[in-house]
């Protein structure tokens, strides 16, 4: 027995033991998933596994396009991955080729974002001397939350986002008892936040200045970190200039279609009602956040200067996502929300990162709170109370999933009366195929063919959008009925070409020749060539952007390429030599 006590003590010393506690969280949270054989689509699951096959095939073939995607979203020629997660996109495309099929792809991938997320979570309350034991608590309850479970359900991209957000709250933290400021710590927070989401990147930052402001007030060297701050901004403009390049050069050449605006923001925050308990904070997290709240209040002349911050802009994060937050009034002042903002509830994610972070501080601190003196070991209590809390999360979650696990055995069962996304549309039948072949077959175009998703973001359109004009315009209708239906009887043929050009043949079988819509997209940059001449600057389009080509008799061909400006090809050098000498100093820093 004794043996056996020495062999636990050594594995809970280990420097692994974090990890591999860690990641036994994350397997157990996917048990169900995995052990059902279910594939979990949610509301942006096909747009998601769209940008994964592209960079996937991407990387298989050689074939490779940074603004075109010619493989995904029924090879239209749109441009989505350069301004949307390209580092995550293409890490993910190369996972895909590894997992064979979408039903391990999904869960393999889901598995290591909540480990990066339980690290990254762990690493921040290490670093603000919360002890190890709960440091790996709060790592689990932050995996088990309800931000990286809109990931593991329904591929909300922001929690993606989420699992990164405390690598930047632990920069702004260390900037506080260091009084300095790491330049490439928080370069390559930022730049991995902004590789992988920029709405969580705009919300983290924001999320941070407190911290920053408060840095700069107490060092004695504040020229210095201004200098360090500024020096991180550059290195991060370096780092990310793929990403801003791309935004520069496609939004001041084009109208592109926003995202949807919504009526009313309110509904897109904590309502107080069952969705919001289950989905958004569950009852057990909002009882430690009113605790952690409540605690700080109590003892607020003993807590220390980053516990003060902390729980401050946490509890007016978790307080803004609700609907308690005047949203009507910001949103009749600011409109433009309604499309740049959306929801409220993303803010959400600072709540969860900086309140549980206090709560680890708490436990470590306080030697009296949630223990039981009566025990032999007082602090039992507080170790079953933690387990508890571990527990009902995980319930929670497992009742949230056991929805889209009967979803998914329903539709490889052919028992669906239903379409599983909303504004998608089966083709199973229609291809021949079956969902089971989707899930967990060898070819990953099945599944994003056989329930099709008209996505309308980022599409190029005639004009700036206001929310009248984007409803008016029916853009997923729209989306599906010029980019999708005209692929069904094959009549247009497409083939990726070595440069990353797209070729697309279709055959005129009428008398004379006349005007055919084809379902591919142009961009002011994208060089089309139509039966052997050059038709970029005279082709029509429609008003999302589609092809409308002047068709001879018979055979015509089409080739359609995104040719990058320039000033963006120059970024990119700029981009990949930034890296390279970034590469050679890390690992020049670890053998020196």
């Amino acid at each position: 027995m004794d043996a056996f006590k020495r062999f636990v003590q050594r594995c809970w010393q280990s420097r692994f033991a974090p990890f591999v506690l860690l990641l036994l969280a994350a397997f157990a949270l996917m048990s169900k998933q995995i052990f059902t054989h279910s594939v979990l689509l949610g509301a942006d699951s096909i747009f998601h596994f769209n940008r994964f096959y592209d960079t996937a095939m991407q990387i298989q073939t050689g074939k490779l396009s940074y603004f075109q995607g010619n493989f995904g979203f029924d090879q239209t020629g749109r441009v989505i991955n350069s301004i949307y997660g390209p580092l995550v996109a293409y890490l993910s495309g190369a996972l895909l080729i590894l997992c064979r099929n979408w039903y391990v792809f999904q869960s393999v991938q889901s598995i290591i974002f909540l480990l990066i997320a339980g690290l990254s979570m762990y690493l921040l309350c290490i670093k603000n001397n919360v002890a190890r034991g709960y440091a790996i608590a709060v790592g689990i309850l932050y995996m088990y939350s309800s931000q990286l479970m809109g990931w593991v359900t329904t591929q909300q991209f922001a929690g993606v986002g989420a699992m990164l957000v405390p690598l930047l709250v632990l920069t702004g933290t260390e900037a506080i008892k260091k009084k300095r400021v790491a330049i490439i710590y928080l370069a390559l927070a930022m730049t991995l936040l902004i590789q992988t989401h920029l709405m969580s990147t705009v919300i983290a930052f924001i999320a941070v200045i407190p911290l920053f402001l408060t840095a700069l007030i107490i060092t004695p060297h504040k020229f210095k970190m201004l200098f360090n701050t500024l020096s991180a901004t550059a290195l991060t403009l370096l780092l990310t200039a793929n990403v801003w390049g791309s935004a520069l050069e496609l939004f001041s050449t084009n109208y592109l279609m926003p995202v949807f605006p919504v009526s009313d923001m309110r509904q897109y925050a904590f309502r107080f009602d069952h969705y919001s308990w289950f989905s958004l904070v569950k009852p057990v997290e909002m009882v430690v956040f009113l605790f952690v709240i409540y605690y700080f209040i109590r003892h607020f002349k003993q807590s220390d200067l980053i516990t003060r911050l902390l729980t401050f802009t946490g509890g007016l994060a978790l307080f803004a996502s609700t609907t308690l937050f005047p949203w009507q009034l910001v949103q009749n002042t600011f409109p433009q929300l309604a499309y740049n903002f959306q929801f409220p509830k993303r803010l959400l994610v600072i709540a969860f990162v900086m309140l549980l972070v206090v709560f680890g501080k708490i436990l470590t601190s306080d030697d009296h709170i949630f223990t039981l003196q009566a025990l032999e070991q007082p602090k039992l209590l507080r170790s079953a109370l933690l387990f508890m809390l571990i527990g009902l999360n995980m319930g929670i979650n497992g009742y949230n999933m056991d929805f889209k696990v009967d979803k998914s055995n329903q539709m490889v069962s052919d028992n669906y009366p239903w379409n599983p996304i909303a504004h998608s549309y089966m083709y199973v039948k229609y291809n021949h195929h079956t969902v089971k072949q989707d899930f967990f077959g060898d070819n990953w175009q099945y599944l994003i063919q056989d329930i099709n998703k008209a996505s309308p973001d980022y599409l190029p359109v005639k004009s700036h959008l206001k929310s009248a004009d984007y409803n008016k315009l029916h853009p997923y209708y729209t989306a599906h009925y010029q980019l999708i239906i005209p692929n069904l009887d094959h009549k247009f043929d497409k083939k990726v070409n070595q440069d990353g050009s797209l070729t697309v043949t279709w055959h005129n079988d009428g008398f004379s020749e006349k005007n055919i819509q084809v379902p591919v997209v142009k961009y002011a940059n994208t060089k089309v060539i139509l039966n052997g001449k050059d038709a970029s600057k005279n082709i029509k389009t429609t008003e999302i952007g589609a092809i409308i080509a002047k068709s001879k008799l018979g055979k015509n061909t089409m080739t359609i390429k995104y040719v990058s400006s320039k000033p963006f090809n120059i970024l990119m050098i700029i981009f990949a030599f930034s890296w390279l000498l970034l590469l050679i100093y890390v690992v020049a820093k670890i053998l020196l």
